[in-house]
């Protein structure tokens, strides 16, 4: 029987984050250990014909039931080892940008001052205000605005996290993003794409949208991984051009019928500044 979410925090909430991030990957190893959340289409094309269904899961990574689920903030690495388990990936910024416009559920983005960023308590506290304003939507519907995407980009290095989005609904404007200074009035989405912070650092905001392993490409079966680097195809998930480095780097090899690809970084790393301070973490308004 799969643990609940609920008793997922009473067990581990005071062991600390890497008890954490273990216990999870144990219950990712168990076949009903993780909410299943199920997989639904997302169709992508471009403007000379080309198409690619990608599979994404409804809602974020969690543990236990549907009815006592616990939405998990993780480290790229917990979550890539976890992913690898069945092969899933985590979005592009572009796919994230892609999964809010499709999303038929948009939420608005619900922050929280940290609490020494790392709170059991306050991530079961979040994930309940977001189940709250998800209400009785069916549970195959997409659901966006829950959460920063925990991304996969180009502008990846080691060492660090990648996040981005965090979208607000309509009428919020449907833009990838339009360039507004963190906490500025109208920034769409809530959370510039960056590197800034360390891959140790994670708080409630953080979340993990699986991306399944096999895409339909021009009605082929295609690994997404493939997509992601393809030289040309790959525009159709990526606005950065081939992802260079599809995964973080983890110790559980990635589920799949052939050698994982080797993970590359770019020669000249950027770090691309977000003004963190206290709303690099969340907090709207920059107080905290």
């Amino acid at each position: 029987m799969a643990l609940s979410g609920s008793d997922f925090a009473r067990t581990y909430g005071g062991k600390g984050p890497y008890a954490w991030e273990q216990a999870a990957l144990m219950l990712a190893r168990e076949e009903d250990g993780l909410t299943p959340w199920p997989f639904v289409p997302l169709t992508l094309t471009d403007d000379r014909g080309n198409t690619a269904v990608l599979q994404v899961q409804s809602d974020l990574l969690s543990v236990g039931p549907f009815e006592d689920h616990l939405r998990l903030p993780l480290t790229p690495g917990g979550a890539q080892s976890i992913l690898n388990l069945r092969g899933w990936l985590l979005p592009t910024p572009w796919l994230a940008y892609q999964i809010w416009r499709a999303a038929p559920v948009k939420v608005e983005p619900t922050a929280m001052a940290p609490n020494k960023y790392q709170s059991m308590p306050q991530f079961a506290a979040h994930s309940a205000l977001l189940d709250q304003q998800i209400g009785d939507a069916p549970l195959d519907a997409l659901r966006d605005g829950l959460k920063k995407s925990v991304v996969v980009s180009n502008i990846m290095i080691p060492g660090k996290v990648i996040i981005f989005g965090w979208y607000h609904p309509p009428p919020a404007p449907d833009v990838f993003d339009n360039g507004k200074p963190m906490n500025a009035p109208g920034r769409q989405p809530h959370q510039p794409k960056s590197n800034v912070h360390d891959a140790s650092f994670w708080d409630y905001s953080h979340g993990i949208r699986a991306i399944g392993p096999v895409a339909i490409v021009n009605g082929q079966p295609m690994n997404t991984v493939d997509l992601y680097q393809h030289p040309t195809l790959s525009h159709l998930v990526s606005n950065e051009g081939p992802v260079r480095a599809p995964r973080y780097p983890s110790p559980v090899p990635p589920a799949l019928n052939r050698p994982a690809h080797v993970l590359t970084y770019p020669t000249t790393p950027m770090v691309v500044s977000t003004q963190p301070g206290t709303s690099e973490r969340g907090v709207q308004g920059g107080k905290g």
